[in-house]
């Protein structure tokens, strides 16, 4: 058996050390070494900008690989290799990206074209599309080459609001929503509003769900506008009324970036504003086999939130009906029928899991303002049963 001894006498030359520094083995217990970092990242908003100069100039001299969807492609491919003429794109990559389809073995295929394609360590991934395509651009780019840069370009609703502005990249994995993931920012987003005139109302529906989530937990004002001219908006692809539908974008994108402000990570605690509506729809959506639109499952899961806080007493009647009626009203889900009682225990216990043990359960107190629910037992079984009664006679009209 081998051994290594240290003479505790030997020590750096100070002559060889920087600052003098001297070594000595039998005083090293443990070292450490802070590995915080700092960065900072822009959401541009504007018209037409994926024909401006400005996402050439953010691409520069770096090779980039453009990532989009075949519907995307289709309507706006040849707009945006217009935009990007002139820089170092050398190849689009067309992936079938949809939620059922959000897996490893597509990152797998972007970092193939990547490697294929010689980006190297200052080269640019491009997320051309929903929020599905920007979670596998982004976790592919935080694992070629341990992380190269990329940029977001979001063409839905929920893409520019929500999931397009973020710092996370995700996939499904064995049943579970965005089971893998990482955080990891882009440089930067371009928000063009035009882009939403081409999308499926049914798209522009389930975006809106985000919309609310932000307006019932934080800001009145943005919960009037989709109250007030929501369906307007959804009939005209965002186009008008014009005035309202930037205020409605842009209030949505500062709120969420604001929630994100304080804890873009995750880890200065896990109580989150923004997770509203994010508590039993992951478990939802699994149940549906990801079929249904994230924005239709977070309405649901509003529904259900808000109806737990009109038992618990947090809401009054009034609050209630504003906020089923505007769901409605814009034709978003208020219930389905895999919500049930098991589903809900079983998404309670994955949120504890996940939640540094707590079910940190968002509900409304009211319009604009939010309360934390943290343990299991402030949700007990006949809570939820009473909650999903309500709810299932307000989905059939018997309220």
């Amino acid at each position: 058996m081998r051994s290594t001894t240290f003479d505790a006498a030997l020590a750096i030359d100070e002559s060889d050390a920087p600052f003098g520094l001297r070594w000595s083995p039998s005083e090293w217990e443990s070292l450490s070494l802070d590995c915080a970092a700092r960065t900072r990242y822009e959401v541009r908003f504007g018209e037409s900008l994926a024909q401006s100069e400005a996402l050439a100039a953010a691409v520069g001299d770096r090779k980039a690989l453009l990532v989009t969807t075949p519907t995307v492609h289709r309507h706006h491919g040849a707009a945006i290799q217009s935009a990007l003429r002139g820089t170092n794109t050398v190849a689009t990559l067309v992936l079938n990206a949809r939620e059922e389809t959000k897996c490893v073995e597509q990152v797998e295929a972007i970092c193939a074209e990547a490697l294929s394609r010689g980006i190297n360590r200052r080269g640019l991934l491009i997320s051309f599309g929903g929020g599905v395509c920007s979670d596998l651009v982004t976790l592919a780019a935080s694992l070629i080459r341990r992380g190269i840069g990329h940029i977001r370009v979001p063409t839905t609703l929920i893409g520019q609001i929500d999931a397009g502005i973020g710092l996370k990249g995700a996939v499904n994995f064995a049943g579970k929503k965005s089971f893998l993931g990482c955080f990891h920012p882009p440089e930067q987003v371009f928000i063009d509003p035009a882009f939403l005139r081409s999308l499926p109302r049914r798209f522009l529906v389930a975006g809106l769900a985000e919309v609310i989530k932000m307006g019932i937990v934080r800001d009145a004002r943005l919960f009037e506008l989709v109250e007030s001219r929501g369906l307007d908006l959804v009939m005209s692809g965002f186009d008008a009324p014009a005035a309202e539908g930037r205020e409605l974008l842009q209030r949505s994108i500062w709120a969420m970036l604001d929630e994100l402000r304080g804890n873009p990570y995750e880890d200065q605690g896990y109580e989150r504003l923004v997770d509203f509506g994010h508590t039993f729809s992951p478990a939802l959506e699994a149940a549906l086999g990801f079929e249904v639109q994230h924005g239709e499952a977070v309405a649901i899961d509003m529904a259900l939130s808000s109806a737990i806080a009109k038992t618990l007493g947090w809401i009054d009647a009034g609050v209630w009906q504003r906020i089923v009626n505007t769901l409605r009203t814009v034709s978003l889900p208020l219930s389905s029928g895999r919500l049930d009682l098991q589903l809900c225990r079983n998404a309670l216990v994955e949120a504890c899991r996940h939640r540094g043990g707590a079910i940190n359960l968002v509900i409304p107190a009211g319009i604009g303002r939010a309360t934390f629910l943290r343990r299991r037992s402030d949700v007990p079984d006949p809570v939820l049963e009473e909650a999903l009664a309500l709810l299932a006679r307000e989905a059939t009209g018997n309220a």
